[in-house]
């Protein structure tokens, strides 16, 4: 019995050093990630652990979601507007998101220029459920017009440390020279994936509430009677194959021209880390190579238990 136990435990340990030391190996390889660009944080020290073309300036239209958000939130918290307030959705013609295919999810809210929709309601369809609709009447409730929230969003972007590279820029700007050009640079918000990646780091600890609020599963819109599901597949109460757990809050996505994008973060066992992904082929693909690169961040810098399953995932 005595021998059984010593035999027992020194298995133990070499499982142990195998964990701790096998992984760097593999981790010396780099994961499979089928994007543009992409990078991974650590949330706390803002250290890259992980890059692919992480200078690389890409199209990212759907990462001004973020910024809107962070400027919406900026402005509750100045006084400036409430989250009572009764928006007037304005424009001149009927909108749908639901025809937005590249921003749809299963539900969509039904937008006409004369509707009065609660401020709070708008700000979740764009955080649940990637509104695009939302996003614009957001943007011309907080900034005046489309043209200059992006203004405000491209100031916010100098503030925080983004590079030069990096603008945000309407879909249509009523006055496109008031706006950097550079005809080698993609044609409307663009970034590097270490530009998306400062953001959501800026914004997490600027906003913790967003967190929250881009991760419940599902938000009520009260004014059209509806609810609207989250369309973040990885986060774990859904339990579906991108699911992922401690995945707890922001996401983008875009179209097939663009790509797909995805921001994300994760934390476990009070270890958090951020990855972007820029430029996928698909939302699955950018799932995937979100997921792989977080075990990849866990297997290397996680706590022991952390660093175990995340191997064996790598594996």
């Amino acid at each position: 019995m005595k021998n059984g136990g010593i035999w027992k435990k020194s298995i133990l340990v070499v499982i142990a050093v195998l964990l701790l030391l096998i992984p760097q190996q593999l981790l010396a390889s780099r994961p499979k990630v089928e994007a543009t660009a992409a990078v991974l944080i650590d949330a706390q020290t803002g250290e890259i652990l992980w890059q692919a073309e992480g200078d690389r300036v890409v199209a990212a239209p759907a990462m001004a979601q973020l910024m809107t958000e962070w400027l919406v939130l900026d402005a509750v918290r100045g006084g400036h507007v409430d989250w009572e307030d009764s928006v007037r959705v304005g424009g001149d013609e009927k909108v749908s998101q639901a025809s937005v295919k590249p921003n749809s999810g299963k539900g969509g809210i039904s937008l006409r220029a004369d509707d009065q929709i609660p401020l709070n309601e708008l700000f979740m369809g764009l955080a649940v459920s990637s509104s695009s609709e939302a996003e614009k009447v957001l943007a011309r409730y907080t900034g005046g017009s489309e043209e200059s929230f992006a203004w405000m969003m491209n100031e916010k972007a100098r503030r925080i440390g983004m590079s030069s590279s990096a603008l945000f820029k309407p879909d249509e700007a009523a006055d496109a020279s008031a706006l950097p050009t550079d005809d080698s640079l993609p044609n409307g918000s663009r970034m590097t994936a270490k530009d998306a990646a400062v953001l959501c780091r800026a914004l997490i600890e600027e906003h913790p509430e967003v967190l929250r609020m881009s991760s419940v599963a599902q938000t009520e819109i009260s004014s059209r009677g509806i609810y609207m599901m989250n369309t973040n597949a990885m986060l774990p109460e859904f339990a579906g194959p991108h699911a992922y757990r401690g995945m707890d809050g922001l996401k983008v996505y875009g179209s097939e021209k663009e790509g797909y994008s995805v921001a994300g973060t994760a934390q476990r066992d009070g270890h958090r880390l951020i990855v972007v992904i820029l430029g996928a082929d698909s939302r699955e693909k950018s799932f995937q190579a979100a997921g792989r690169l977080l075990d990849y961040g866990y297997a290397r810098s996680g706590s022991f238990a952390e660093r175990a399953t995340s191997w064996l995932k790598l594996v």
